[in-house]
């Protein structure tokens, strides 16, 4: 059933009465088809102040008498004001309407059967109606496709384009003017991102197969000024309620960043960010694809572990930007020093792997190790100035080493440390020799790890006494490790392992933290004991931090900051002179002495001795064993640096004293001070006590 509200303009009465009918037909018992609404007015002005608020369904108009001061025709005023709205004629016998440019229909009313009058004015509104749901449907769709993001163009079914939304033209920098009805092939010309060649466009391989197709990954657009754009998304088909094909549709987005971004993303995941290198990520991946390639051809092929030797150095000097710059600069060398067929690769830190192309033999891996030896050692100029280092490498090859990417970098790892261990800056070939000697030391790395971790460290502590009398002025605190399966370790052997693995410097916290306890037990038990002596590593002086920590342990005790000495070794202070000078006068201003440990056995310059801000001087046991019967000029040069020690107002500990006609000659030459076996061995906190302190057993 259609409701209709029609509008009748007449001032002629028999209008009414033929149209009467239909509206008390609408108004019967039975269900009607259609029913009307009838609003009579007898002039067009009329009509438009009356329906000003609500439009009609449909308006008829009797003309006979619509005279108007306006110089429209009656028709056309009723077309500005009702817009859509549809208006029948209403005539006379005979009459027809004329002198309007609106075609609107017309009907005689006296000729017209009710039933054909009703199913007139049903159509004539359904099909207004229809046109009208049509027109907002369009132009809702196309406020929609302004609104969106993605460019949309569409074609009639021969490929050339109709329509393009807001978004199409900004990506494909066309107007409307340019892009309507032009072959959608040359308005967007695509090509591949890889190759540049052409590309099919996927809007008319639609039309073509009458399949859905997408953009094909990596489409580039070449637009009208020359530039490109990555695009991608999808095509479609346009079909219409009877199913036929009426063009087809593209919907696409510019998709260069995230394209740029993912590129970006990509290149970080395979590469090192700071030296741009590959990383240890694409080296497996290399290795495993060249070994698949040297098996196939049954080719040798080299793989060479490397790191830098005195790295660290740089770092705790310069800073770890000039750290950062000198790996840049190696980095740059290890390149240069290979073909382009070869692989460079920096694994985290100081590390470097480099994989040789299938095919190099073990003499050309030598020549390429001594290249590398030579550009690694060559100086590196930085902002902070020039740095010095060295590299130590370890090479296995392919087969003979090993079958597998991972054994060959592990074996190529075995044999630098083997490198490193016969002394740095050089290079060595795995052997198989190796593996023991590889796997002690991990079991030694790892055995050490467990025992700090659980407690295995203990301390022994040596006496030092006054030469003229044999009286306590001190001791020294010695770290001991006893393994519950392999018993006691000696200390050469563990502290050289704690250095290498950088273990050292967990290690020598512990050490400090437990001879300050130690002290304050023996301290608070009412013991004089004198300072405790603890030795300082290399490795500990430099790393950051180290200053802070003593301050800190320091604060946290009762005892006075004269308790504690730390002894450093003279090759540990003139690896960096003006470094080892500056820490040494900040730990002085904490109020603990120092002690030069072991001279004699490095540098053996006594020009230094004025330089550095120590108070104790301990003389090697190189020096002072069999001294009493020792060459006159080796007595000569002991006593020689007594006296020296003395000037600089230095009190001197003998090391090593072993017999008692050791001490008296030192004691005769003017060394104040001494330790060793003579005396007593390194003894357990509790012997120590009561041995020295008077401790009841």
């Amino acid at each position: 059933m259609m409701n209709m509200q029609i509008l009748v303009v007449t001032s002629d009465s028999r209008d009414m009465e033929l149209l009467g009918p239909l509206a008390r037909q609408s108004a019967g018992g039975e269900a009607p088809r259609h029913v009307f609404s009838f609003k009579v007015v007898d002039s067009i002005a009329q009509a438009m102040r009356t329906s000003a608020k609500a439009a009609p369904d449909l308006v008829l108009v009797n003309l006979d008498r619509q005279l108007h001061a306006s110089a429209l025709h009656p028709l056309d005023q009723l077309a500005v004001f009702f817009g859509s709205v549809p208006v029948i004629v209403l005539c006379g016998e005979g009459g027809t309407p004329a002198g309007s440019t609106l075609a609107a229909g017309h009907v005689v009313l006296d000729k017209a059967p009710l039933p054909l009058l009703a199913e007139m004015f049903r159509s004539v509104v359904a099909g207004a109606r229809k046109l009208h749901a049509s027109t907002v449907e369009s132009v809702q769709r196309a406020a929609l496709l302004e609104a969106i993001a993605d460019a949309v163009i569409s074609t009639d079914i021969g490929g050339n384009v109709r329509y393009l939304n807001s978004a199409a033209m900004s990506l494909a920098q066309v107007s409307p003017e340019e892009a309507v009805g032009q072959p959608i092939a040359q308005l967007m010309v695509l090509q591949d991102a890889v190759t540049l060649t052409p590309i099919p466009h996927p809007l008319l391989e639609t039309l073509r197969t009458g399949r859905a197709k997408r953009v094909l990954a990596g489409s580039v657009l070449v637009r009208k000024d020359g530039s490109e754009i990555v695009i991608e998304d999808s095509t479609g088909l346009i079909v219409d309620a009877d199913g036929a094909i009426g063009g087809a549709v593209m919907v696409f987005h510019d998709i260069t960043e995230a394209r740029e971004l993912q590129a970006k993303v990509d290149y970080l995941a395979w590469h090192d960010y700071l030296t741009g290198l590959p990383n240890r990520f694409a080296a497996q991946r290399h290795l495993n694809r060249i070994l698949r390639e040297a098996a196939t051809r049954g080719l040798p092929l080299a793989v060479m572990y490397l790191d830098l030797d005195r790295f660290k150095s740089v770092n705790d000097t310069l800073g770890h930007g000039a750290g950062d710059a000198l790996l840049v600069s190696v980095a740059a060398r290890l390149r240069s020093c290979f073909r382009m067929i070869d692989f460079v690769s920096r694994q985290g830190g100081d590390e470097f792997i480099v994989l040789m192309a299938p095919g190099a033999s073990t003499a050309e891996a030598a020549r390429a190790a001594d290249r590398i030896l030579a550009s690694v050692a060559l100086p590196h100029e930085l902002e902070e100035g020039a740095a010095h280092v060295g590299c130590s490498i370890g090479i296995a090859m392919f087969p003979e080493h090993g079958t597998s990417g991972e054994t060959l970098l592990r074996h190529a790892d075995t044999a630098l440390h083997g490198t490193k261990a016969a002394g740095r800056n050089h290079y060595r070939f795995f052997e198989a020799a190796m593996l023991s000697t590889a796997v002690q030391r991990r079991q030694l790395e790892d055995g050490m790890r467990r025992a700090l971790a659980e407690g295995g460290f203990e301390l022994h502590y040596q006496p030092k006494v006054r030469l003229s009398d044999g009286g306590l002025c001190g001791c020294e605190a010695l770290l001991r490790w006893h393994h519950p399966e392999w018993g006691w370790v000696g200390p050469v052997e563990f502290i050289r392992s704690a250095e290498e693995s950088g273990m050292i410097v967990p290690l020598g916290r512990w050490v400090l933290g437990e001879a300050l306890r130690q002290a304050r037990s023996w301290h608070a038990a009412g013991y004089g004991f004198g300072p405790i002596a603890v030795n300082v590593s290399a490795l500990e002086l430099r790393h950051g931090g180290f200053v802070e920590h003593v301050e800190e342990m320091l604060g946290a005790s009762p005892l006075a900051p004269g308790s504690l000495q730390l002894e450093l070794t003279e090759s540990t202070l003139m690896r960096d002179l003006d470094h080892s000078i500056g820490v040494l006068l900040r730990l002085k201003g904490l109020g603990l002495s120092l002690a030069i440990d072991d001279f004699g056995t490095g540098y053996s310059s006594l020009g230094y001795l004025a330089e550095l801000p120590v108070d104790v001087l301990k003389l090697d046991r190189s020096f002072v064993s069999g001294i009493d019967s020792a060459a006159p000029r080796r007595q000569a040069l002991l006593q020689a640096v007594i006296v020296l020690a003395q000037r600089l107002a230095l009190p001197t500990v003998a090391e090593g004293i072993e017999t008692g006609m050791e001490a008296a000659f030192l004691s005769r030459a003017g060394c104040s001070h001494g330790q060793g076996f003579y005396y007593s061995h390194a003894l357990e906190p509790v012997r120590f006590a009561q041995a020295y302190l008077g401790a009841q057993a």
